[in-house]
């Protein structure tokens, strides 16, 4: 009964963990640590941006733009 309940938990645990991460996927939370692992995918050829520096170009690539809501 033990491991039953035991194995149970172990896959809430997991289920919850992917429901949260699908989430910060979702609202663009999760974006800084993409970032990371594309930069390490692609080699070390430019300096990494901090999370301060990424969160900043990310709003100036948003608000650049022309916006057309006026």
């Amino acid at each position: 009964m033990r491991t039953t309940l035991a194995g149970r938990l172990v896959r809430i645990r997991k289920s919850a963990a992917r429901l949260w991460l699908g989430i910060r996927e979702w609202s663009g939370d999760a974006a800084y640590e993409r970032y990371q692992k594309a930069h390490a995918r692609r080699g070390g050829g430019a300096a990494q941006l901090s999370r301060r520096d990424f969160y900043l170009a990310q709003l100036e690539r948003r608000y650049s733009r022309v916006s057309r809501c006026c």
